[in-house]
């Protein structure tokens, strides 16, 4: 997983990137599926605004958010991440395991007389 942290009016400091990276660990049963992470976080005048973007296997998740401190922001970003990943994972499981059965045509109309 190739991982990049861009900061644009603000310098990513040791603190942010310790964070970011702590609060990374929540997706580690997701790491499987995810093949590139990217956040941004952009300062406004009074306000951060961050956004990701996970690519994963044949699609693009995109998150962002806005708030006036940065460590909260980063905190309500990375539960909206949770929640896309977790809805992600299980369409892919569900997707997996919900076969559905083939009734031969023999069955069905036997089934359709009584």
């Amino acid at each position: 997983m190739n991982v990049s942290i861009t900061g644009r009016k603000i310098k990513i400091t040791p603190e942010i990137r310790s964070y970011i990276e702590k609060k990374m660990k929540k997706l580690d049963n997701y790491i499987d599926h995810i093949v590139d992470f990217k956040i941004i976080i952009n300062k406004e005048k009074h306000s951060y605004m961050i956004e990701v973007n996970i690519n994963v296997k044949k699609r693009i998740i995109h998150v962002f958010t806005k708030s006036e401190d940065v460590f909260s922001a980063i905190d309500i970003l990375f539960d909206k991440v949770d929640v896309k990943m977790r809805r992600y994972h299980d369409k892919l499981v569900h997707r997996r395991y919900s076969t559905q059965r083939i009734v031969p045509q023999g069955e069905v109309e036997a089934a359709e007389a009584s």
